[in-house]
């Protein structure tokens, strides 16, 4: 049984290299080329409908993006574009609605079109004890694949983004589940991503479909509080070329620009490579300089506050140390006085002392003169002797109480319960069954010699 799950485990996520992926296994957007394509666990752009859709939840602003771009490959050249909007869904808090197109042409390969509606929400599972709401969205998506037989599809995409306080994030996505349309699927995602002290993430994403199982591990840095981004990360191996990519992001809210490129790992000179830009427009969010004022202003109010509860607490400790001087002066005053009283008692306890020692002495003097004038006491009469015990008369009377039986009466008499025939014997008519009659007197015989 363990052999089996071994064996299966290593199917789904041991690398296949007899297959590499294709033009239709790309997916556009320039922060996510610069992490390495890691990015399912980050998400926090519009392309995110193209890797988790859960990530655009409770987007605050509405957004407008385009991405363009170029990958070379021994097969051909792949150029391709996308456009992506997204807007919160008002009827709904946390939610999220938004639309994306994109379009790949390679050279030699094929096309692929894809335009999907989108829909992702936070969500509060009373079963799991998250720190942060969990995330969860979807894609429903026309797309057409042609590699030399065109056949339109339909299908749907469907991703989990969980969050933690501590800047641990973990995410589960399902992309291309779709009619078929002469291209593998479905893709199945997991992804996983830390951010250290609000400056570096890492990040890796796992992707296995029928034939494929790939892993993409990248890196985010920022600069000046997120005013400038630098991505490193495994590139996109379009056609099995390996590739390592790099990538800049720099925030001019309510402009975010990103670009990103990838170089073969076996050298310039190889068919490889590629680079991609991308736009973004957040509408009605503030400008990042106003960010920086209003980081200090909030900074300046904290420390004013701050400052205030410092000097209220100086205060208190000022009346607080007052207080105590006074009370100190108090408990000293009444420290001299106790201290004087217990002199006093000390010098009554010694006088009192020497009084007992005094009257000790006198009252041992008294007793001695008293026994020298006491005369002796005179002699005791002489003890009369004890008169003999007379000898018990035979036979003795018994009335019988309640309760006494032959060898009871027989211990009593005679300290032997064993002659009860005796006095059976003298008392035939007043036994009854065995026991003697209650009230009836008894004649005790003379034990035997």
């Amino acid at each position: 049984m363990h052999r089996r799950c071994f064996c299966l485990a290593a199917a789904l996520f041991w690398p296949v290299t007899s297959l590499a992926a294709g033009f239709s296994d790309f997916m556009p957007g320039a922060k996510a080329m610069g992490m390495g394509m890691a990015y399912s666990a980050v998400a926090d752009d519009p392309s995110a409908m193209f890797f988790n859709p859960a990530g655009t939840a409770n987007t605050p602003y509405s957004q407008i993006g385009v991405s363009a771009g170029r990958m070379l490959s021994p097969v051909g050249t792949l150029t391709f574009g996308a456009m992506t909007y997204l807007r919160p869904y008002e009827p709904i808090d946390t939610a999220t609605v938004g639309a994306a197109y994109y379009a790949g042409r390679q050279t030699h390969g094929g096309d692929k079109d894809v335009f999907l509606a989108h829909y992702a929400q936070e969500i509060r599972v009373p079963q799991v004890p998250l720190a942060k709401p969990l995330r969860v969205g979807g894609n429903f998506k026309i797309f057409h694949i042609d590699q030399g037989r065109g056949i339109p599809g339909a299908g749907f995409d469907g991703g989990v983004l969980a969050r933690s306080n501590i800047g641990l994030s973990g995410a589960f996505t399902i992309m291309d589940l779709a009619t078929n349309a002469g291209a593998p699927h479905p893709t199945v995602g997991l992804g996983t991503a830390y951010t250290w002290q609000r400056w570096l993430t890492l990040a890796g994403d796992m992707r296995v479909r029928p034939g494929l199982t790939e892993f993409y591990p990248g890196l985010e840095v920022a600069f000046h509080q997120g005013l400038l981004k630098l991505r490193a990360g495994r590139g996109f191996q379009l056609d099995g070329v390996g590739q390592v990519a790099f990538g800049l992001g720099v925030n001019f809210s309510p402009v975010i620009l990103d670009v990103a490129m990838t170089v073969p790992t076996s050298g310039i000179h190889h068919q490889g490579g590629s680079y991609q830009a991308s736009c973004n427009y957040r509408f009605g969010a503030p400008s990042f300089a106003g960010n920086f004022v209003g980081q200090a202003a909030a900074q300046a109010d904290a420390l004013r506050a701050e400052i205030t509860q410092l000097e209220e607490r100086r205060k208190t400790l000022q009346s607080e140390t007052q207080a105590a001087d006074s009370n100190r002066g108090i408990v000293g005053n009444e420290m001299q006085i106790l201290q004087k009283r217990v002199s006093e008692t000390q010098d009554e306890l010694r006088l009192l002392r020497k009084k007992k020692d005094e009257l000790e002495y006198e009252v041992s003097s008294l007793e001695l003169e008293k026994r020298r004038l006491t005369p002796p006491p005179p002699p005791s009469p002489p003890k009369p002797k004890p008169k003999p015990v007379p000898a018990p008369v035979w036979p003795r009377s018994h009335q019988v109480r309640p309760g006494e039986t032959l060898r009871s009466i027989a211990q009593h008499y005679y300290q032997d319960a064993s002659l009860w025939e005796r006095i059976y014997e003298a008392n035939r008519s007043q036994i009854e069954r065995g026991l003697p009659k209650e009230g009836a007197t008894l004649s005790i015989p003379e034990p035997r010699p």
